[in-house]
């Protein structure tokens, strides 16, 4: 960066005339809209805007002019420079939005398209081995028989021989089914045994 000079004569800097700050924002601006990709942006970026960009170059060589030239060179050089990181961030957005649409399009996922998968899940392994098993005993001849799992208190207990007093006729055994209001029991229980 130069060093203020008292007898710099800003006439000499013809980098810093208004024509030619104008003309350093026109062709930045024209590089900015130009850019058809971010990567083509982010070259107009470090071409127009970077550190070694002319319109840095000029701000830098504002603090040599004479304390006259610096106030309208410096709103000069300033808007300019606002200009083009205005341009640059409208720019940005632009392509980044074309981007973004750009994708969603070719990344959208037909959902009409049908659906060969399966179904997540599986049997659970207490009901797949007891179907193996099953499948044994069957081969060997016996046969399977299944019975409600609400059976009467009559064979599930009495015709058992089991006592009325018997531990396993406790509420904390058997879950008796409730009966009709006003009734103490239905006569009903969810089966105790393996067998009927």
């Amino acid at each position: 960066m130069s060093a203020p000079n008292k007898t710099y004569d800003p006439v000499q800097v013809a980098v810093l005339s208004p024509d030619e700050v104008q003309h350093m924002q026109t062709r930045a601006l024209a590089a900015i809209a130009a850019a058809s990709d971010l990567d083509q942006l982010k070259a107009a970026r470090l071409a127009h805007a970077g550190d070694r960009a002319p319109i840095t170059l000029a701000n830098a060589e504002i603090g040599a002019l004479p304390p006259a030239a610096r106030a309208e060179t410096g709103k000069r050089v300033g808007a300019a420079r606002a200009a083009i990181r205005q341009a640059l961030a409208d720019r940005q957005a632009e392509l980044e939005a074309d981007r973004d649409r750009r994708v969603l399009v070719e990344d959208a996922v037909d959902i009409t398209l049908p659906w060969d998968r399966q179904p997540a899940g599986a049997r659970h392994p207490v009901t797949t081995v007891a179907e193996r098993l099953v499948d044994v005993f069957v081969g060997m001849g016996y046969e399977v028989a299944e019975g409600p799992e609400v059976e009467a208190e009559w064979y599930n207990f009495d015709a058992l021989n089991f006592p009325p007093d018997h531990p396993a006729r406790e509420m904390q055994d058997t879950f008796f089914v409730a009966g009709p209001k006003g009734a103490d029991r239905s006569g009903m229980v969810l089966r105790t045994h393996t067998s009927p």
